[in-house]
C-alpha cells in the first residue's frame, strides 16, 4: 500500500492497488477542460492522481477516514485544484459544490458495506450530477441494470432505470484490490439527463408503490395495491393485469401502473363518484 496505513473493516476498505484499472476508470469518464469532479472515497489517492493530471477544472473528494484524509493532503500538497473534505458522503451536501444543475461528475471505489445507500443517495441529487463513474461489488451493478422476471430484478432495478441510463463497462477482480476482497467488482457508469425519461404525475407515490409491491414480490398486485392505497375500487379500469407480480412489470408499466392510481385517487379527491363531473 502507497500509505502504509492498516486498512479498517469497519469502513470497509479495500484499496485498488492495480493502477491500469484506475487509469481505465478515469478514462471512461471522458473528463473535459472545465468539469468538476467529485471523488468519493479518497483512498490513498490512486484516483486522486489521475483525476488531477486530467483538464478537470476541480476535484473534489471526500474521505471519511482521518488518516487517509491527512495522508491524501500531504501527497499532493500544494495542488491548488484539489479540495479535500473529511467526513461521511452520506451526510454531505453535494449542492454545496455545485454551481449549476447536471454539472457535477463523480468517480470513485465505492465501499461494499454502503454501497447501496451511496448510489440512492446520488439518485436523489440527480439534478445537480451529470454522471457518475464507480466501482461496485458486482452484484451490485447486475441488479441496477437487471431487467423484469429475473431474481436480481428489484427496487434498485426500476429506480435507477426510471430517472437514469445504467451501464457496466468492465469488471475488476478481487486481486486487484488490497485486502482482496471476496467478490469482483464492476465500474458503471449512471448518466442522469437534464430531462425525466418519464412523466411521473406523483413521485412519492410512484416510489410507495414500487417499494410496497415489491416488500410482497411473491403476492399478485391487486393484493398489494389494495392494502397500500386502502380502496378496491380505484384498481377497476387500470390498464394493467393486476394478477401479476411486480417482478414481471417493466419500469414504463410502473409509470403507468402509478399514473392510473394518481388519476383515480384525484377523482375521488373531488368529492362523489369516481365518474361524476
Amino acid at each position: 500500500m502507497v500509505s502504509g496505513l492498516r486498512t479498517r473493516k469497519r469502513l470497509g476498505q479495500h484499496f485498488l492497488k492495480d493502477r491500469s484499472f484506475a487509469i481505465r476508470l478515469v478514462e471512461s469518464i471522458g473528463i473535459q477542460p472545465g468539469d468538476q469532479i467529485l471523488e468519493i472515497g479518497s483512498g490513498e489517492g490512486v484516483l486522486t492522481e489521475l483525476l488531477l493530471k486530467s483538464s478537470a477544472r476541480q476535484v473534489y473528494g471526500i474521505e471519511i477516514d482521518k488518516r487517509l484524509c491527512q495522508f491524501v493532503k500531504e501527497r499532493f500538497r500544494g495542488e491548488k485544484r484539489l479540495h479535500l473534505i473529511e467526513g461521511d458522503f452520506l451526510k454531505f451536501n453535494i449542492t454545496s459544490i455545485c454551481e449549476k444543475k447536471h454539472d457535477l461528475r463523480v468517480a470513485g471505489n465505492l465501499p461494499y458495506y454502503i454501497t447501496s445507500p451511496i448510489l440512492f443517495h446520488l439518485l436523489e441529487n440527480r439534478s445537480w450530477i451529470k454522471d457518475v463513474v464507480v466501482t461496485v461489488q458486482k452484484e451490485v451493478g447486475e441488479r441496477l441494470a437487471s431487467l423484469p422476471n429475473k431474481k436480481s430484478y428489484g427496487v434498485p432495478s426500476v429506480f435507477f432505470q426510471t430517472y437514469c441510463d445504467v451501464k457496466s463497462l468492465f469488471r475488476i477482480p478481487g486481486q486487484a484490490f488490497s485486502p482482496v476482497p471476496e467478490v469482483d467488482s464492476v465500474v458503471i457508469q449512471i448518466k442522469f439527463g437534464s430531462e425525466s425519461k418519464y412523466s411521473i404525475k406523483d413521485e412519492d407515490l410512484y416510489k410507495k408503490i414500487v417499494k410496497g409491491t415489491f416488500n410482497q414480490r411473491r403476492k399478485m398486485l391487486k393484493n398489494t395495491l389494495a392494502r397500500l392505497i386502502g380502496d378496491n375500487s380505484i384498481l377497476d379500469g387500470i390498464p394493467i393485469d393486476l394478477t401479476r407480480r411486480p417482478e414481471s412489470l417493466s419500469v414504463p408499466e410502473f409509470v403507468t401502473l402509478s399514473n392510473e392510481v394518481s388519476k383515480q385517487l384525484g377523482k375521488e379527491s373531488l368529492g362523489g363518484e369516481k365518474t361524476s363531473k
